[in-house]
This record gives C-alpha cells, sequence and structure tokens, in this order.
C-alpha cells in the first residue's frame, strides 16, 4: 500500500502530529477570518460605488468581526494563532483606514475604470494601493507633492525620504536583490556565531527581508512595483524606514495616527507644527509597535514583547532627533551613527526573544508549543 504524501516528507510520528495540528488550525484560522472578510469586502463594495453610510457601518461592523473571531476562535497552534492575530491586526487597520478616509478614499489611476465588485477587491488586497492615487509606494502612480503642505508632508512614511527620494529609481531587479539577500542570510547562519545578538539582528531583518519579499514576487499583481529597495542602500534611520523598508502599512499609519496628531495638535490646541509633526511620527512607529506584539503575543513572555514595543517607539524617537539635527542633509556620519543606533537595539531586543541560534536548532516538531512555559 503507497504511503501517504506527508509521511515523506514528514517521516516521524511527531512530525506528522504537528503537520497535522498546524494544518487544522490553519484551516479553522481560515474559518474564523471568512465572515470578518467578507463584511469587509462588502463595506469596500459600498465605498467604491460610494455609498458612505453603508460604507461605515460595514466596516465598523467588520472591524468588530475580526475582533470577536480571534476572541471566539482561540486556536491550539500559537504560530497558527500568531497568524491569527495579525490578519484580524490587518484588517481592522484596513478598515479604520479607508474609515478615515472615506470622504476622500483612493481614486483609481489608470483606464479604464474596472467594475465595483473589482475595485473593492483591489481595496481590499492591496496593502500599498498601487493601482490608486495617493498611494505609499515608491514608484507607483503617486501624484505630484503639494506645494501647500510643504516638505515634509510628502517624505514622511513611517520616518522620512531624503530629497531624492521623489525621484529614487532602484537600479536593481527584485529577484536578483532576493538572491542577494538569501545569500547573506545563508552566510550568517553558516560562518558566524548565533550566540552573537547582532548576528541574529541581522539575520532577522534578512528573514523578514527574504519571506515577505518572496511572498511579493508570488502573490503580488503584474503592476505591483517592488517591495523593499536593498537594505545597504539605507543612509539614515528615515530612509531606512521610508524608502527602504517596505511600505506596506504606511496608509494606517498616517490615516490613523500621523495626521491625527499632525492637524489636531496644531489648530485645535496650538502645538507647534514642528512638535505634532514629531509627535505623529513617534505616534506611527507606537501603532506599528502594538501591531506587532499583538501579532507576537501567542510566541513571546511579556518581557519580549515589552522590548519590541521599545525597540519601534526608539525607532521613531531616533528618526526624529536624526532629523532635528541632520534635516534631509546627507552625511557619512549621519549613516554610521544611524546603521550603529539601528544595531544596538536590535540586539537588544533579539537578546530577549529566545530566537533559536540556527535554523539547524529549531524544532520543527514542537513548532505550534513556541511561546508556552
Amino acid at each position: 500500500m503507497a504511503k501517504p504524501l506527508v509521511d515523506w516528507f514528514v517521516p516521524t510520528p511527531e512530525g506528522q502530529r504537528a503537520f497535522k495540528q498546524v494544518g487544522i488550525n490553519l484551516f479553522l484560522c481560515i474559518a474564523s477570518l471568512l465572515v470578518p472578510g467578507l463584511l469587509l469586502y462588502s463595506s469596500l463594495y459600498a465605498l467604491a460605488k460610494r455609498k458612505t453610510r453603508s460604507f461605515e457601518i460595514l466596516s465598523l461592523l467588520a472591524s468588530i468581526g475580526f475582533i470577536a473571531s480571534s476572541c471566539l476562535m482561540v486556536l491550539e497552534c500559537n504560530m497558527i494563532r500568531s497568524l491569527q492575530l495579525f490578519a484580524v491586526a490587518i484588517g481592522v487597520m484596513k478598515a479604520l483606514d479607508l474609515f478615515a478616509r472615506r470622504h476622500n478614499p483612493p481614486q483609481y489611476a489608470h483606464d479604464p475604470m474596472p467594475s465595483h465588485g473589482l475595485l473593492a477587491l483591489l481595496y481590499l488586497t492591496e496593502l500599498r494601493y498601487e493601482s490608486f492615487t495617493p498611494n505609499t509606494t515608491r514608484l507607483g502612480p503617486a501624484p505630484a507633492p503639494s506645494l501647500s503642505k510643504g516638505k515634509s508632508e510628502n517624505s514622511y512614511r513611517n520616518g522620512r525620504g531624503s530629497p531624492k527620494s521623489k525621484q529614487w529609481k532602484p537600479h536593481f531587479t527584485e529577484q536578483g536583490n532576493l538572491v542577494l539577500h538569501a545569500i547573506l542570510f545563508a552566510i550568517l547562519q553558516t560562518f558566524f556565531p548565533q550566540s552573537n545578538p547582532t548576528v541574529v539582528a541581522l539575520e532577522v531583518l534578512l528573514a523578514i527581508y527574504v519571506l515577505w519579499e518572496s511572498l511579493q514576487l508570488l502573490l503580488r499583481y503584474r503592476t505591483s512595483p517592488p517591495l523593499f529597495g536593498p537594505l545597504y542602500t539605507a543612509t539614515s534611520l528615515s530612509t531606512f524606514w521610508s524608502e527602504t523598508w517596505h511600505s506596506a502599512f504606511a496608509s494606517p499609519c498616517r490615516s490613523l495616527a500621523y495626521e491625527p496628531i499632525r492637524y489636531t495638535l496644531p489648530e485645535r490646541y496650538g502645538v507647534p507644527v514642528s512638535i505634532a509633526r514629531a509627535l505623529g511620527v513617534v505616534a506611527s512607529f507606537g501603532l506599528m509597535g502594538f501591531f506587532h506584539v499583538y501579532g507576537l503575543k501567542p510566541l513571546l513572555p511579556f518581557d519580549a514583547l515589552a522590548r519590541i514595543y521599545a525597540f519601534f517607539i526608539l525607532n521613531g524617537v531616533g528618526a526624529v532627533i536624526e532629523d532635528a539635527i541632520w534635516g534631509r542633509e546627507t552625511h557619512w556620519g549621519k549613516t554610521i551613527l544611524a546603521w550603529v543606533f539601528e544595531l544596538a537595539i536590535a540586539s537588544w531586543t533579539v537578546e530577549g526573544l529566545s530566537v533559536p541560534r540556527g535554523l539547524k536548532n529549531i524544532q520543527w516538531t514542537t513548532i505550534c508549543d513556541v511561546g508556552e512555559v
């Protein structure tokens, strides 16, 4: 009798049990997201038809549905539970982001205009709104910067761009850079001590790059621009976060954190614009810190989660201080200090995460038990 396919890839009984547990929990995870996902799509369909009131009701119901699904369906596999919470957070941020922009939503940037159903699907699946304007891509069809908002309003994402960022064109292929970063990851895994927190921090950075970029190349639309710039091109904290790192969640950071603080504080309370802008940047990093802490909660203890949140807040504060000192000026000292600062806080962060010392030391048979004491 022929062996089941799973027996060939996962030969041990422990591995087969773990594989089946992952499969069952993944199915339950998808099932738990179906109803709120349909509510979110329905809300975006209403937005595409400019039925604002219907969109408001459905988007709030979708947000409540996502949160309720995570409470009602608590998965046993911690790894899949983490994926579930990340999906919930992304769904809620998507709903609230477009809720905040409902009176002036992103406009489809090409001809001919697709059907309302397809437009809603694009709203749902494009984190950066690549097919729309305005968007948070670096190479997409974003409109020319508005002079009325000044230089900073168009350069901030989670941080701040350089003067060259608006004309920046990548001189690389996504596939080539993916291979290059994967090779760098393999070199660190093979030839460097895995007990060194700085080595592990670089590996985490490269692993995120490789995983996200692989998914981008696999799942993206044909016209989607690159997700990352080469990590080695970052010349400051601001350019790292605004030009090099992915901008998948830049839109909710702007609409839910940066813009409310940037505009509300000066208009209502007379706070200087420079201070409001700086607080908005830190708040954007704080939102991303909360996003990561919420998603990683099943996998890490409280002290590790606190370090992750501190990592994002420190990056926000660092970007603000860097901008106050140098502004948009490019300087080798600025680049060195940025990388030293980034690697220092990243190393401190990973020291508290109990990251396995190399891929070879990961216990795949207990992958669902990660995070359990």
